[in-house]
């Protein structure tokens, strides 16, 4: 069953927003899609019109709405959801229906017993349902959320003191319309550095959130989540675990040309990592990679370098992990290794979430790039 909802939120149906920008509704289909052998509802079933991005998909109890816009009454509508097969037909059938009832023949293989070619789409489906389910499988904004901040760096084999803060994190919109312009602009953070003796160890240099926020892949809806991109990728299904009571694909994920719409990484030489997909209902539990890099700069690895600039980073190692849990990110931790002038540097920073809430809400109107006290 769906995780318990800590968050209430509107659920919003993907794309119909179109019939509403200078498109006339010509018809709203409303219906429900089940099993054909057995009657039960088909959860999240991916709906379109062909050839279009105008589309919606099924919820929890496989029920769905789409406006019809008057242009697009001569288009087919599809129906694909995975371990089913797809149907397909003019989308004038069910405009004579008051409630549509669609039917779908299971699929008689599962995604481990299929050749290399089939399972490729089945994977880029599971992905592209994950990505297009994340509006109703994530929380809306307005919230806060709490984080708890470490950062530890040894220069040449010697430990410098660990950075520690607490951050308040206000995200304006959350996960209701996921992408990177959204996340850049709706998300602001404010920074408070632990109290110690050493006063000023924040100040030499800004610190890393943007970095780590930018690998929450769920929230900009970029990277593997990305369905224009998943060309981009060689998937397998490495394993199909249960993890409390839950059944999961974990699909694996590597570059066939790294570049930056791929990676988040500018200068990224390889780029690899898994994903891991709830099969109920498509929510994301965990998202790992592992990149090289020849350089980066040191202002964040999504930036090119400057032709007179001397001073990045060079020889990039770098490993992350994205937990989610009860509807919001819960961790991001990264390692990451390199050379700077010289010097052989190691980082550890972890960003993990003590609590989140809606209500008596602390707006945040800025990146807090240098910690106040």
């Amino acid at each position: 069953m769906k995780k318990t909802i800590i968050f209430i939120f509107t659920i919003c149906i993907a794309l119909t927003t179109l019939g509403q920008n200078g498109s006339k509704v010509a018809h709203t289909i409303k219906g429900k899609v089940v099993d054909a052998n057995t009657n039960r509802p088909v959860s999240y079933t991916n709906i379109g019109l062909e050839g279009t991005f105008y589309g919606t998909a099924s919820d929890s109890e496989g029920n769905f709405e789409l406006k019809i816009p008057e242009e697009m009454v001569d288009k087919a509508i599809y129906f694909s959801a995975v371990g089913f097969s797809n149907k397909q037909f003019p989308v004038k059938d069910l405009f004579s229906k008051e409630f549509a009832v669609v039917k779908l023949q299971s699929q008689s293989y599962g995604v481990d017993e299929v050749d290399v070619a089939a399972q490729n789409k089945v994977l880029i489906r599971i992905l592209r349902l994950a990505s297009d389910n994340i509006k109703y499988n994530f929380g809306s904004g307005p919230f806060n959320m709490h984080f708890a901040y470490s950062s530890e760096i040894a220069v040449d084999g010697q430990v410098k003191e660990p950075k520690i803060a607490t951050v308040l994190l206000y995200d304006e919109t959350g996960y209701s319309a996921p992408s990177k312009a959204d996340a850049f602009t709706a998300r602001n953070y404010s920074v408070k550095k632990e109290q110690s003796d050493d006063d000023y160890r924040f100040s030499s240099a800004q610190i890393n959130l943007d970095e780590l926020l930018g690998f929450d892949w769920v929230r900009s809806a970029s990277g593997i989540l990305s369905p224009a991109l998943l060309g981009d990728y060689k998937l397998v299904l490495e394993s199909q675990p249960v993890i409390d009571g839950q059944e999961y694909w974990v699909i694996s994920f590597n570059t066939i040309v790294p570049s930056l719409a791929t990676t988040g990484d500018y200068y990224a030489g390889t780029f690899k990592g898994k994903i891991t997909i709830n099969k109920e209902d498509y929510s994301i539990l965990k998202i790992e990679g592992e990149a090289v890099a020849p350089k980066n700069n040191r202002q964040g690895r999504a930036l090119a370098i400057g032709q007179n600039n001397t001073d990045f980073y060079t020889d990039v190692l770098y490993t992350f992990e994205v937990d989610y849990k009860n509807l919001l990110l819960k961790r991001v931790a990264m390692d990451k290794s390199y050379t700077c002038k010289g010097k052989k540097i190691s980082e550890q920073s972890v960003l993990e979430m003590n609590r989140a809430h809606t209500n008596n809400l602390t707006v945040v109107d800025s990146r807090d790039y240098f910690p106040g006290e």
